[in-house]
């Protein structure tokens, strides 16, 4: 359902009942729109997750920098009031990345995220340079290219997942492309994870891995898959990996224990 999020509208998945202390919130990919986490939104919310989606996009179309989008991201977290756990896919990934800076964030967990200094192929053609120069707006990619975007989605989706991306900001492609976009070595005891597909063209495996290790983050790496790790098949074992990593991170806070609960598991150990 939706709900307003500061200036912002959010979808928002409550399961009954709710098992985890903090709600995580989650952050698309360049291209997509909140539409595009739905399965992975409705997945958290089947084993217990709180989950918002906020659409960034809707106050005044898509950011203009990339630390313009860190900056609206922040105003969304600042508007739920709450610590939480901010999982990112794509673009999303690095933004979780960088807000794992903040006050408030208990985790980031970063899906394929785009790598500082590499071009992927929708900012190599001919539009990505157009657009650079106008300095305008980067077309979706389409066709072959944008279902290897979209591969790993279940086959029935895939279409509609390539129809309804949109143009996204060129400038925001060609920074991140450039290297202009800094992660820094982990500050702070934020837990960090970054989570790859194997055949990823536009984020690869290996470069995931280096910036993983370069700010002192965990790294998984799902076997056999592409980009599109919030769909499909690649998503079990996506959501597996996040769900030992923040276990094992934040351990017994993680879990939402009524004080009965609490007074019952003192009981048993006496």
């Amino acid at each position: 359902m939706e709900e307003p999020l500061g200036r912002f509208v959010a979808q928002v998945e409550r399961p009954e009942p709710i098992k985890f202390a903090w709600p995580v919130v989650l952050l698309g990919d360049i291209f997509t729109t909140v539409r595009h986490l739905g399965v992975l939104q409705g997945y958290l919310a089947t084993i217990g997750w709180e989950v918002y989606a906020p659409d960034l996009r809707r106050s005044k179309g898509p950011a203009d920098s990339f630390e313009e989008m860190v900056a609206l991201a922040g105003e969304a977290l600042d508007a739920l009031g709450r610590e939480a756990i901010v999982i990112g896919h794509g673009m999303g990934g690095l933004v979780a990345l960088r807000m794992s800076e903040r006050a408030g964030v208990k985790a980031a967990v970063a899906y394929a995220p785009l790598i500082p200094g590499f071009r992927p192929p929708f900012v190599a053609g001919l539009g990505a340079r157009i657009a650079r120069w106008r300095g305008g707006m980067l077309q979706a990619p389409a066709g072959r290219l944008g279902f290897e975007m979209a591969a790993d989605a279940d086959p029935h989706m895939r279409e509609a997942i390539v129809r309804e991306m949109v143009p996204d900001s060129a400038r925001i492609a060609l920074e991140i492309a450039s290297g202009q976009v800094r992660i820094s070595r982990q500050a702070r005891a934020t837990p960090r994870l970054v989570i790859a597909g194997e055949r990823d063209r536009f984020a690869p495996a290996d470069l995931a891995s280096r910036l993983a290790h370069s700010i002192g983050a965990a790294y998984a790496r799902v076997e056999g898959r592409g980009h599109w790790l919030i769909g499909g098949r690649a998503l079990e074992r996506a959501i597996a990996e996040t769900q030992r990593f923040l276990v094992r991170q934040l351990g017994q806070e993680l879990l939402l224990l009524y004080p009965e609960e609490f007074r019952g598991a003192g009981d048993d150990d006496e």
